[in-house]
C-alpha cells in the first residue's frame, strides 16, 4: 500500500496534503467521480503523482525554508492571494486544496501521455476537416487551468522546451 507522509518540511515528505484532506475536499465537490471512482490506495498514488507534478512543473515565488525537506515546501518570502505572508512552517491552502484537485484530475488523464493530435496539422476525411490549433497542441499541460488559477500568486508553470535559441543577423 502507497503511504502518505505529509509532514510538513520533512525530509521524507512526498505529498502536500494527507489522504484524509484530500477525501474531505472530494467530499465537497458535486465533481468527485474520478476521486471516488478509486481505491485509498490508488488515492494515495495519486496524491503523491500531483505532488510531484506541481513540484516539477512550477516555478515557485520565494525559496524552500530548508535545505533537508523532499518538497519544494513550505518556502521563505511567499504571500497568499491577499497579501499576508505566509509562515515558513507552513502550507498555503491553496496548494493543499490544488493538490487534491490535481489528484483528482489526474485520476482521468495521463501527464506522460503524447496528446492525440501530435504531429498533425490537419486532418480531413471525405467532408468532414478538423484543423488542429498548434499552439494549444503544443503547450498540453499536466496541470488544469483550475488548479493554475489557485497556484498563479504562488508560482507559475515553467517554460516548456528547453531548447536554446540562436539570434541571427543579416549582414
Amino acid at each position: 500500500m502507497s503511504t502518505i507522509d505529509a509532514t510538513i518540511g520533512g525530509e521524507n515528505s512526498n505529498s502536500y496534503v494527507t489522504h484524509a484532506y484530500a477525501s474531505s475536499y472530494w467530499s465537497d465537490s458535486i465533481y468527485s467521480t474520478n476521486w471516488d471512482a478509486y481505491t485509498a490506495d490508488e488515492q494515495n498514488k495519486l496524491l503523491i503523482m500531483a505532488t510531484r507534478t506541481l513540484d516539477d512543473w512550477y516555478e515557485w515565488v520565494g525559496s524552500k525554508a530548508t535545505e533537508q525537506q523532499a518538497l519544494r515546501w513550505p518556502r521563505y518570502s511567499a504571500t497568499d492571494q491577499d497579501g499576508w505572508w505566509i509562515d515558513s512552517d507552513e502550507l498555503p491552502v491553496n496548494l493543499m486544496n490544488a493538490t487534491a484537485e490535481l489528484a483528482g484530475y489526474l485520476g482521468g488523464f495521463n501527464p506522460n501521455a503524447e496528446p492525440d493530435t501530435k504531429g498533425f496539422k490537419k486532418i480531413k476525411v471525405d467532408v468532414i476537416e478538423l484543423e488542429i490549433d498548434a499552439k494549444d497542441r503544443d503547450s498540453a499541460t499536466a496541470i488544469p487551468d483550475s488548479v493554475m488559477k489557485m497556484l498563479d500568486h504562488l508560482g507559475e508553470v515553467k517554460a516548456r522546451g528547453g531548447g536554446s535559441s540562436v539570434s541571427l543577423s543579416r549582414a
